[in-house]
């Protein structure tokens, strides 16, 4: 029998807990091992200080005090570029905190099995069993006490155990999702498959953890393997998670410390794009109506092609040609007007990926290096190599504006900032007005590039804590703040996005914009804007 739609919902909420708990798993036992979370409890403090008595960084010390606003546990005033935060005396909050050294346990968990992914076939190891034995018990504890909740989590306490369950089934279902494949596992025997590409000892112990969970042949533990994708791109952060204690208390440099070409370590990219190759797709169908409308155009005034700048392996590029081709006027022309196809990245893995994407599909593509924040060289590379102008091409891009290096503004902003977010740069704590305006002066960079066919663009976006914690269970707030704002990346609510870019001098499309949910507060925005 299908599961009812509340069921769902309530399954749903479960999963984005569950992304909540890396991150809180990763981050919480640093907070409490230095004494900086009992005193946040007791009295609170302003973040820089804070950071100056326990010898922290107060850049990533405020990304992890921002994820306890965003759990309903402190809260935080904001005053010119101060932050104070202060604590929330509830008993909801001191239940909390009691039972708050478990996340002990979800920490333990993700050292032992970080990158395990990767090597399926490895044994389970001894000191991994004893792990799981300690969270199942620890289960068991938790349902004598009534914290396992039964429907949605009752209190702050209850969405513990469902954090720390995140953190103990977070790196199974990416393990036998990355061994089924791309698709998901839809059927028992999808599951039976992807089980024996794991050692006998792992799958001996999944099948321990799904018993105990209520997961095994049900409906309840089919839903969750089903969507074992969406756990991949917060997954892959894990590494980040479990070097809180370094970021937080040691070399705000610490995740920058390689060298120049060397492959990026804060992420597992692999894993990164196959969590997030599903989730992308889901928005390709709007950028496909913009698109259309672009490509309808008298074929005169169209641009010659596509550019898209943090092309990663070519997918968003191959689906706008495939659509282009079938859909629009453009496409009945091709023959005498070819649709050039242009990727960069910043990363050379990528170009790579990306070359071998177009060869596999059989489509001609021009490839660079390029730099998000650096249009103008982008712009001069591609004239140099290609004798086409990038102002010429309708660029693209998806989830990358974010995560540009951070360049200290040129000009002061006097105006009072409105984004909440917290934003450091190799540790230190930025300014939030000095964020804003760097986003406006990287905007303005790309603003001569498309003034004549437009700028699409896909982005991910904070929420004020005050709305995280109202939609506990309905978007993975804590998650992607933690994500990104240990690795230096830059996201900042969609109104504030909006007033940068209209100050930028871009003008939005309202017609082809949207949000993903479709009221704000929303984490994902489409727009299309032109100079």
């Amino acid at each position: 029998m299908m599961a009812s739609q509340e069921l769902e919902r309530i399954w749903r909420s479960r999963l984005f807990y569950h992304l909540d708990g890396l991150a809180m798993s990763g981050v919480v036992p640093v907070l409490d091992m230095t004494g900086l979370l009992e005193e946040v409890l007791q009295v609170g403090g302003d973040v820089d200080e804070l950071a100056a008595l326990h010898g922290a960084n107060a850049g990533y010390l405020n990304v992890g005090l921002r994820m306890l606003c965003s759990q309903g546990i402190v809260e935080a005033l904001r005053g010119e570029d101060k932050i104070t935060y202060t604590p929330l005396k509830t008993t909801d909050v001191a239940h909390w905190a009691q039972h708050r050294e478990a996340y002990g346990v979800g920490r333990k968990w993700l050292e032992l099995v970080v990158g395990s992914w990767n090597h399926p076939m490895e044994p389970f190891s001894a000191e991994c069993a004893w792990v799981l034995d300690e969270f199942l018990t620890m289960r068991e504890t938790w349902k004598e006490l009534g914290l396992l909740p039964e429907g949605a989590p009752e209190g702050l306490a209850q969405r513990m155990t469902l954090h720390v369950e995140g953190a103990m089934v977070a790196p199974w279902l990416v393990t036998l999702g990355t061994a089924f494949g791309t698709d998901p596992m839809m059927t028992t025997g999808d599951l039976e498959r992807a089980l024996t590409k794991l050692h006998p000892t792992k799958q001996e112990a999944w099948w321990r953890l799904s018993d105990a969970l209520g997961w095994s042949g049900t409906e309840l533990g089919a839903f969750f393997v089903e969507r074992a994708a969406a756990y991949g791109v917060t997954t892959s952060y894990t590494q980040t998670f479990l070097w809180a204690k370094e970021l937080l208390l040691g070399d705000g440099k610490w995740l920058w410390r390689t060298e120049p070409g060397e492959a990026e370590i804060h992420v597992d990219r692999t894993l990164n794009v196959w969590g997030s190759g599903g989730a992308h797709k889901a928005y390709f169908k709007h950028l496909d109506e913009v698109v259309r409308g672009v490509f309808d155009q008298p074929l005169d005034s169209q641009p010659k092609g596509l550019c898209d700048m943090g092309c990663g392996n070519g997918a968003l590029l191959l689906h706008l040609h495939e659509f282009i081709a079938r859909h629009t006027l453009r496409g009945k022309h091709l023959d005498t007007h070819p649709l050039m196809l242009v990727g960069a990245d910043f990363n050379q893995e990528a170009l790579v990926a990306t070359a071998d994407h177009f060869m596999h599909k059989g489509v001609k593509g021009h490839f660079l290096w390029g730099d998000i924040g650096d249009p103008d060289q982008l712009a001069l590379d591609l004239f140099e190599m290609h004798r086409v102008r990038l102002s010429d091409l309708m660029n693209v891009r998806s989830f990358l504006d974010h995560n540009r290096v951070y360049n200290v503004p040129l000009v002061h902003r006097p105006e009072i900032p409105t984004t909440t977010g917290a934003y450091a740069f190799r540790g230190q704590r930025l300014k939030l007005r000095d964020v804003e305006q760097s986003l406006k002066e990287h905007l303005m960079k790309w603003s001569p590039y498309v003034a004549q066919h437009g700028l699409l663009m896909i982005e991910l976006h904070t929420v004020d804590p005050m709305d995280a914690c109202a939609l506990q269970g309905k978007l993975p707030a804590t998650a992607y703040d933690a994500t990104h704002g240990y690795s230096d990346q830059y996201i900042v609510e969609i109104p504030v996005f909006d007033a940068m870019a209209e100050e930028a001098g871009l003008t939005m499309a309202p017609e082809v914009s949207r949000t993903f949910p479709s009221r704000l507060p929303a984490t994902v925005s489409l727009r299309f804007f032109r100079a």
